[in-house]
């Protein structure tokens, strides 16, 4: 686990390797400057072949324009808050003007550029940040595990041989590498919490709703939300909050006893050895920490894979109905592990996909009602450690990695809970496990506060 952030060394000769918090601090000192840092950032891209794996595209152009901008503003006494000049990425599914949002997928890239930033984006610039670029990931973000047969797939950022987790493979290794100081993801089914725990950084998956998905590539538009990626929780709640046009605020620690509430019911199911022990570690820690930690079932989160194993996921459904035409006249230019999934309930009856959205509401009017007196819910984010990218050359194997790395995510997009993947404990091969913490809808906060806490007391 990680500790509190240390204060700037000004003899550090590699920028890259500072938190936004850092950043944030060496700038506003004068020992270093948004441009010098992009420069860095850029050169390190540049130079590594796992940059060119976790970017599809480098803006940088643009890059150098914001960080030029951001020094004079500085410069001038003009603070814009803790993002101020700071290189983050994109992943490649969030209109940033004249760029193509291709989702990492070929058949996409034959679509106009956007005209402008999405909303998300335009937020993060108009509080300073500065955009190195748009992020590799799983075509059309339709896995968890994080391969792309068009652009490559970049390697874990802790073990060049496995999977980087997906679908915002390129966010989490540029984190994780230091390729960028924090990116912006997306989370259908775990697309966040994934990678996240994967490159040993922190995610968050977002309240259904909180951010605004205009301007983003869909696959699912009704699970579909935008996150932040970071190196640690006070980083990803400045991203969060300028993503979410909020006023600048620190993140804290949780003051006080919570009830966290560890089910053993599917999230505790069938875990590999290390990250059972991981885990027992981090419950022994929120134990130290103060709180209350219940170990019991929750029968009704298995309703969630219940739902989706009656009537088909979101995804699957909307998927087809929104790229019918590219899966119909190009699916052999498309990812064949993706286009199995997409055209899984192409013939499935619409009563299906309606009964599918009763049953949702209905799980989530019941879900939270009857875990009173719960504050969040813990659990290993994946169950599993990423596998090999050797391992995973036929369809049987992949499949049943990707169903084994979302399982314990999937359902809280169902639920339209935010969720947040922290670091929780280090493997004796140097693989990170990632907890995640789930809260009530509308508490992003909490989630952070209570990593931020693990982090600090760990």
């Amino acid at each position: 686990m990680s500790h509190p952030t240390p204060p700037f060394d000004s003899t550090a000769s590699d920028p890259t390797s500072l938190t936004v918090a850092q950043l944030a601090g060496a700038y506003r000192s004068g020992a270093l400057d948004p441009v010098r840092v992009t420069e860095a950032y850029l050169s390190a891209i540049g130079s590594s072949p796992v940059g060119t794996l976790a970017f599809r595209v480098v803006m940088e152009q643009r890059a150098l324009r914001q960080a030029a901008r951001a020094k004079r503003q500085l410069e001038d006494g003009i603070d814009l808050g803790p993002l101020h000049g700071v290189p983050i990425a994109i992943k490649d599914l969030l209109d940033t003007a004249g760029e193509v949002s291709a989702s990492a997928s070929k058949v996409m890239l034959d679509r106009p550029a956007a005209v402008e930033d999405a909303p998300v984006a335009a937020r993060l610039d108009a509080a300073g940040a500065v955009f190195l670029g748009r992020t590799n990931m799983t075509e059309l973000a339709f896995s968890g595990v994080g391969l792309n047969p068009h652009f490559g797939t970049p390697p874990c950022a802790l073990d060049n041989e496995r999977v980087p987790g997906g679908s915002s493979s390129g966010s989490g290794v540029a984190v994780g590498r230091h390729l960028a100081a924090a990116a912006v993801g997306s989370d259908t089914g775990g697309s966040v919490r994934i990678p996240a725990a994967v490159n040993g950084i922190v995610g968050l998956k977002t309240t259904d709703g909180r951010l605004p998905t205009d301007g983003a590539v869909p696959l699912s538009t009704t699970l579909d939300t935008l996150g932040p990626m970071a190196r640690d929780c006070a980083d990803a709640w400045a991203l969060f909050t300028a993503m979410a046009a909020l006023p600048v605020s620190e993140l804290r620690p949780v003051d006080g006893r919570l009830t966290l509430l560890a089910p053993t019911t599917l999230l505790a199911e069938d875990l590999e050895e290390d990250v059972r022990t991981g885990f027992d570690a981090a419950l022994a820690t929120l134990e130290k920490l103060g709180h209350v930690v219940e170990v019991r079932p929750v029968p009704l989160l298995a309703e969630a894979p219940a739902l989706y194993r009656r009537y088909g996921s979101f995804a699957g459904h909307e998927a087809w109905t929104l790229y019918e035409t590219e899966l119909t006249e190009r699916a052999h230019e498309m990812d064949p592990h993706v286009t199995h999934r997409m055209t899984e309930y192409a013939n499935s009856l619409s009563s299906n996909y309606i009964r599918l959205h009763y049953g949702m509401r209905a799980l989530r009017r019941r879900f939270w009602a009857e875990l009173a007196g719960v504050d969040a819910i813990v659990a290993p984010t994946i169950p599993i450690l990423p596998p090999r990218i050797r391992d995973l050359s036929d369809d049987e194997s992949y499949f049943r990695a990707n169903a084994s790395m979302l399982r314990n995510t999937a359902p809280f997009n169902v639920l339209g809970s935010p969720a947040a993947s922290v670091p929780c404990a280090v493997t004796p091969g140097g693989l990170s496990v990632g907890l995640m913490i789930v809260t009530r809808p509308g508490e992003d906060e909490l989630a952070l506060r209570i990593g931020l806490q693990l982090e600090r007391g760990g």
